[in-house]
């Protein structure tokens, strides 16, 4: 990167243990020279939805210090930032940043911060999370590992590394366990639910009668507990 590079493209998100808890935040931006500038952060006390709100925000404050390419786009698997950035925050300056039933706007300091961040022509994307989109894959590490306290550059070359040795080395079941530990780790942290199909898909059938008495249990480091009538979520096992 140098002066006369051309930011081209930004992705951000924002990782939080416990919700509230210790949280992260990660962003990317990608120059036209095929330089890369990587930021992160962390806090103590924090929600999931005020780290990727800050993630957006400090990448945004970096992206007002380069040149932008056309139509640039910021990519994110937060639809609470995007939708909020693009609609909400009109009808709630309109409203005295109050929502349409007179409540105060949550996060209501970022938002504002946000919205004074503004950049003409820039572009909110949403990318699905988890799918495999590198950049995606990347803030995410960033964030994640931020929230857990490890030095953002160290820790990436000690997970490349690792991630290196199980796609060369480790026998073909190992290389399954741990990935299958990697996405059980993603879905905790962000609290997703999960169906009972789903979750025997991602522990496998011998889990099956478990999952079907829909009580709680244990796998390996993990807590799998019923919510409402036909959803699971995962939490990490206290030690």
């Amino acid at each position: 990167m140098n002066i006369d590079s051309i930011a081209i493209e930004a992705a951000t998100d924002g990782a939080c243990s416990g919700n509230p808890g210790p949280g992260g935040w990660g962003g990317l931006i990608i120059f036209d020279d095929k330089s890369e500038l990587e930021i992160g952060g962390s806090e103590q006390n924090t929600t999931n939805n005020r780290m990727e709100l800050t993630a957006a925000i400090k990448t945004l404050e970096k992206l007002k210090t380069f040149k932008l390419k056309e139509n640039f786009k910021l990519r994110t698997d937060s639809k609470y930032v995007i939708e909020g950035y693009t609609k909400w925050i009109t009808n709630w300056k309109r409203n005295g940043w109050k929502t349409s039933s007179g409540k105060s706007v949550q996060n209501l300091d970022l938002w504002q911060k946000i919205d004074q961040l503004r950049i003409k022509g820039l572009v909110m994307e949403h990318v699905k999370g988890h799918s495999g989109d590198k950049q995606n894959d990347r803030v995410d590490k960033i964030a994640v590992n931020y929230s857990k306290g490890i030095p953002l550059k160290s820790n990436l070359k000690e997970s490349e590394s690792l991630v290196e040795f199980f796609e060369k080395s480790a026998p073909t079941e190992i290389q399954e366990l741990f990935s299958r530990n990697e996405l059980i780790q993603k879905f905790a942290e962000k609290k997703y639910l999960l169906s009972s199909p789903e979750l025997t898909s991602l522990l496998g059938e011998e889990n099956h009668l478990k999952i079907k008495q829909y009580l709680p249990f244990e796998w390996r480091n993990w807590m799998l507990i019923p919510k409402g009538e036909k959803y699971w979520i995962i939490e990490k096992k206290e030690s």
